[in-house]
């Protein structure tokens, strides 16, 4: 067969070419018919009405200049890559596609290699995962990670970052995407959504941080899981009569509580209320520790305040024993009957105290008002007249203030008589009691 088979060469055999005159042995010639009949029935038809019978090869061409290509763009078809890579030429620019999507669950520490390119690996329990030089992997090598059984740790190598991080921790329960730039990593925690599934209350002496209407926390970016048990913080160390809040925090992947006397700030990243010079730590509440030190919250005393899920609080303080003035002017009658609350800012503090009084003086009259951090009457105070000395009537006032500073604060009922004598409150005489009933909300 005069075709090469490897170079799709041809040669005409040996005597197949004549000269004038010459008489033609027949079977030189025969055997030439014979072979370009065969090799016509063996080449592709243009028409397409008979197939291949054996691997089809090609030039290797370039990106701007296909082995495939089209008669009409010959800039568009397929190329060899380096290193036996298929490529698809669109107008001269390479285009990449991904590779097939392959799932595989990981119990365990892994080392992310070139050919996970596209994969999706599921870690079962705490794992480190190691990545390949960024050079190695190339620029749009990604990958995804479903920590579902443990934290799972992204460490780079050598000296190359993560989100400009040596390391970067995938909580429990999230997902992360990463890309490879050639030269370094960037990651997205799909858990980067925020959320406060949580309620700071009391719980026995301790603070206690629960799970609430979920189990997650953002922290630091990341969508933290609270522990079933949930996450407690005692009063030791505090100093009773100041205003601390409270943050939590990830300590080597543990959830931790914080009390500090900083402020919080909005984190211009997730929008949440985080520690003012250093967004790792959440605000989660604030409380105002008593003498001991020690946490309380109670009718009278609402000193423990969630910042996530809280819907307000309700307060009642009484007088237990009757109380007099004979004061002309406004004062606090006896701060036994304050209801005193720590107040978010923007809240409202909504009081009504009710109750009985009586004058000592003849045609005298006792007035009752409500007060807010002092003996300032708010405007919806109410004046009580007797009209002999001894009788007794009800009374009631009823305050709403708005504005007022985060963080303690009080109301309080203030008296005094119009003219002279005394003005008497009653504490519990026949179940007439002065009380102050309120509410802290949003």
């Amino acid at each position: 067969m005069p075709r090469n088979p490897s170079t799709g060469v041809y040669s005409k055999p040996a005597g197949t070419t004549p000269s004038v005159g010459q008489i033609i042995d027949p079977v030189p010639w025969n055997a030439l018919t014979t072979d370009l009949g065969n090799e016509i029935t063996n080449s592709l038809p243009r028409d397409g009405s008979a197939p291949m019978v054996a691997p089809l090869k090609l030039a290797s061409g370039t990106v701007s200049a296909p082995g495939i290509g089209f008669a009409t763009t010959p800039q568009t078809g397929l190329y060899l890559k380096g290193g036996g890579l298929l490529g698809f030429a669109q107008n001269g620019v390479d285009i990449a596609f991904d590779n097939d999507m392959v799932y595989a669950a990981k119990s365990g520490d892994y080392t992310a290699l070139a050919v996970d390119d596209n994969a999706v690996h599921r870690f079962t329990a705490i794992a480190t995962l190691t990545l390949t030089a960024a050079a190695t992997l190339g620029a749009n090598w990604h990958y995804t990670i479903i920590a579902d059984g443990g934290d799972v740790t992204i460490d780079p190598n050598a000296s190359e970052t993560i989100n400009g991080t040596p390391t970067l921790r995938v909580p429990n329960g999230s997902k992360c995407f990463i890309i490879c730039s050639g030269t370094a990593f960037f990651a997205f925690v799909t858990s980067s959504e925020t959320y406060g599934e949580c309620r700071l209350s009391l719980s026995g002496g301790n603070l206690l941080l629960s799970r609430l209407n979920g189990r997650r926390l953002t922290i630091n970016g990341a969508a933290e899981l609270i522990p079933s048990a949930g996450v407690t913080l005692a009063a030791t160390g505090l100093t009773p009569a100041t205003l601390y809040y409270i943050y939590a925090y990830m300590n080597s992947g543990t959830m931790t509580l914080e009390a500090s006397t900083t402020g919080s700030v909005v984190d211009s990243t997730t929008g949440i209320m985080v520690k003012s010079g250093d967004a790792t730590k959440s605000r989660v509440g604030m409380v105002y520790p008593e003498t001991g030190p020690v946490f309380t919250d109670t009718a009278k005393k609402r000193f423990v305040r969630s910042w996530y899920n809280d819907a307000g609080v309700s307060l009642f303080s009484n007088f237990t024993a009757n109380r007099a003035t004979t004061s002309t002017s406004l004062v606090e009658l006896n701060s036994e009957i304050r209801c005193e609350a720590l107040v978010w800012s923007g809240e409202i503090f909504e009081a009504l105290s009710s109750g009985t009084c009586v004058s000592g003086a003849s045609s005298g009259g006792n007035r009752s008002s409500l007060a807010f951090n002092g003996t300032t009457p708010e405007p919806s105070g109410s004046m009580a007249i007797v009209v002999a000395a001894g009788d007794s009537i009800p009374f009631s006032a009823q305050a709403v203030k708005t504005g007022l500073s985060e963080g303690y604060n009080y109301v309080t009922l203030i008296g005094g008589v119009q003219t002279s004598g005394t003005g008497t409150w009653y504490g519990d005489a026949d179940s007439r009691r002065t009380s102050i009933a309120a509410r802290v909300r949003r």
